[in-house]
């Protein structure tokens, strides 16, 4: 199973930005999560879902414990230094946010905040749990979540100084 999704574990994680060397790390970590969580997987078609969103969730959590990691509003466009749309990560490692994080967050609507929240959890809901926990039509998820971080990104706490 390993040599069928390591390719699946790899793109996600270096489709964050990160090294070939982290990208290994998180693949070993996401195997790792599904040791623990495999469990809570019921229906065998939907393994490469959930690994390809834990890998991306552990790839967070590396990038944010390195500090390297910048987000892109255009998840197709080019990681370049030349964009200048990407801001740092918002993300929590662990559940806990920095207290200008937190602040950040408190400025966005309701059902922004609860989206960003839910997307991070440690209990990696699906988009389908997502949708029906904030009673969203799930084809809008995506889109809200590029608008939460759009707004993220031009809050005083979190604005580069570039962006300000």
């Amino acid at each position: 199973m390993e040599s069928r999704y390591s390719p699946l574990l790899l793109h996600a994680a270096r489709g964050i930005g990160l090294s070939h060397s982290d990208a290994a790390d998180v693949a070993q970590l996401t195997w790792l999560r599904l040791w623990q969580h495999g469990r809570q997987i019921r229906d065998p078609e939907c393994l490469p879902a959930w690994l390809a969103a834990t890998a991306r969730r552990e790839g967070l959590r590396v990038a944010i414990s390195r500090k390297r990691y910048l987000l892109y509003a255009d998840p197709t466009a080019e990681h370049s230094d030349g964009h200048r749309a990407a801001v740092l990560d918002v993300y929590p490692v662990d559940g806990e946010y920095e207290p200008s994080t937190e602040q950040a967050l408190s400025r966005l609507p309701g059902r922004y905040q609860k989206l960003i929240r839910l997307l991070m959890s440690d209990s990696c809901p699906s988009y389908t749990e997502i949708a029906e926990k904030l009673n969203l039509p799930i084809g809008s998820i995506g889109p809200m979540r590029m608008r939460a971080l759009q707004m993220l990104r031009r809050t005083p706490e979190l604005a580069s100084p570039t962006t300000r």
